[in-house]
């Protein structure tokens, strides 16, 4: 998704698809789409987070979390172990990846959703380097236009201070030089 959201992978035997999509209605993911290559839910709450959940069918069964880097870390901890912990046990050892293919954790051992949500907090923190620290709670696609619609990067803020800096210097030479008008206003 670029470097405005953070994606996970975690593959699945096809024949767990049921099971994996009955967690994700236990947990409260709303189902937004069904196609037959894939099923997106969400897991939302208006102005705390949004965390987009799919089942990917083809060519592979595998669930795909996408977040958001506009969301605060601490806001998805909870969604995430409702919707991920009572996964089926045919995901247990399965190996959790980021969008690198960079193992993050392994489903079902202690801690493993904390594990995730470190890597999260990781990218958020250069996330908020770059655009400053600002959450909304939207979907992974309206991330980028929101960013670019609402905020500017901290190197453009930097380039138009300089040049600020830049033009006072100037006006400030410019007053130096020119003599100051005497009492008669000449």
């Amino acid at each position: 998704m670029g470097r405005e959201s953070a994606s996970y992978w975690l593959a699945f035997p096809a024949q767990a698809e049921d099971a994996v999509a009955a967690a994700f209605a236990r947990a409260g993911a709303e189902l937004l789409r069904c196609e037959d290559a894939r099923l997106d839910y969400c897991l939302y709450e208006p102005d705390r987070y949004w965390i987009d959940l799919r089942i990917h069918r083809d060519p592979e069964s595998r669930v795909e979390i996408r977040i958001a880097l506009t969301n605060d870390a601490w806001t998805i901890r909870a969604p995430l172990q409702r919707a991920l912990t009572p996964l089926p046990e045919a995901l247990e050892g399965a190996a959790l990846r980021d969008d690198e293919d960079n193992d993050i954790a392994v489903a079902g051992e202690e801690r493993w959703c904390y594990a995730l949500e470190a890597d999260y907090d990781a990218r958020r923190a250069e996330f908020v380097a770059r655009f400053g620290d600002f959450t909304a709670a939207i979907g992974t696609e309206q991330v980028y236009t929101f960013i670019h619609q609402t905020r500017k990067r901290h190197d453009v803020i930097d380039a138009e201070q300089e040049r600020r800096e830049l033009e006072i210097e100037l006006l400030e030479g410019l007053w130096e030089q020119s003599p100051p008008p005497d009492a008669a206003g000449n």
